[in-house]
């Protein structure tokens, strides 16, 4: 069987073969790195062309032009003519058992479509934490791990290992920028039965260089964000039959996402400028114009807070 793990890749020649020799250094040989070249302008097209050379397992799909990130993303869907298929960042680094560990999880589970490994995520070296911290290893039928998704604890999208069967939904929306990946994950755990290990295939490093890392905070393009996922989500399960789930949480996300961006710029600013007022009520956006201006998320901290020391209080007392 063959697996093909796809490297999407602009400029970033002095650390892709790493990336790429991770890959073939595989404990299961019988995979295809195919590096999807956005049209590199340094070294990229040289260093392909030398790791071919020495490993026809090593593939080079170089596009004409700039497609733009999530178009390259998007290419992955009609390059799949493998069994089995992921897609990796170019600037991290796969464990050799990454691919063996998932398929011994296809082995043993035969109804899956894709498997999620373990990936703690790194900072300047230390592991601060991961992403699978709150799941537990294990069979999640489709439509049962939704509320993780939605809570921002779905497994990073490059330590999976999917069927081909489902490269029909994976895609990357536009409208999204830079972190569809959590829409991707919440929709493929929606529709299909997956296996969730936590051996670890992989350090996510987030030092500042990656994609997510360097996009500034931006309050209106937060608000357009989240309100479309909540929108492309909706229509997912409406396309694909499947009950939608999750509603509290993402009328939860929703709510904060306009408090935190209001409290960061004003709430005229984000109204005028964002997909609010034609997502929104008027009732609605009056009730949220009332909590920004008494402050309701930091009176709700301000309540955990205390909470949370007068339970701590009352546990030392029990052991006193």
């Amino acid at each position: 069987m063959k697996v093909q793990i796809f490297i999407p890749t602009f400029n970033r020649a002095a650390k892709l073969e790493r990336v790429i020799r991770s890959v073939l250094n595989q404990t299961y040989p019988n995979v295809e790195v195919v590096v999807l070249d956005n049209h590199s302008t340094d070294d990229t097209p040289k260093l392909v062309a030398s790791l071919m050379a020495s490993d026809s397992r090593v593939k080079h799909v170089r596009h004409d032009k700039n497609l733009g990130m999530i178009a390259n993303f998007n290419a992955v869907q009609g390059l799949v003519d493998s069994e089995y298929f992921s897609m990796f960042t170019d600037d991290d680094e796969y464990e050799p058992w990454f691919v063996e560990t998932a398929l011994k999880c296809f082995e043993k589970n035969k109804e899956i479509q894709f498997v999620a490994c373990n990936s703690p995520t790194k900072l300047h070296g230390e592991i601060i934490k991961s992403q699978l911290d709150q799941w537990e290893e294990g069979l999640y039928t489709a439509n049962t791990a939704i509320l993780k998704c939605l809570s921002g604890q779905y497994p990073l999208v490059t330590t999976c290992l999917f069927k081909s069967d489902i490269r029909e939904d994976f895609f990357f929306h536009k409208e999204m920028g830079n972190v569809g990946d959590g829409l991707l994950m919440t929709c493929l755990f929606a529709k299909y039965d997956a296996f969730v290990t936590k051996t670890i295939t992989v350090y996510w490093n987030n030092d500042g260089e990656n994609a997510s890392s360097v996009q500034k905070y931006d309050p209106v393009l937060h608000i357009n964000t989240v309100i479309n996922e909540s929108l492309l989500y909706s229509q997912f399960c409406k396309n694909n039959n499947i009950a939608m789930r999750g509603f509290l949480k993402i009328g939860k996300n929703n709510l904060i996402a306009v408090l935190v961006a209001a409290d960061r710029s004003n709430f005229k600013h984000i109204y005028k400028n964002s997909m609010l007022k034609e997502h929104y009520g008027s009732l609605s956006v009056a009730m949220l114009w009332l909590m920004h201006r008494v402050r309701f998320l930091r009176i709700c901290l301000k309540i955990k807070s205390l909470f949370l020391s007068f339970r701590a209080k009352s546990i030392r007392g029990n052991l006193i």
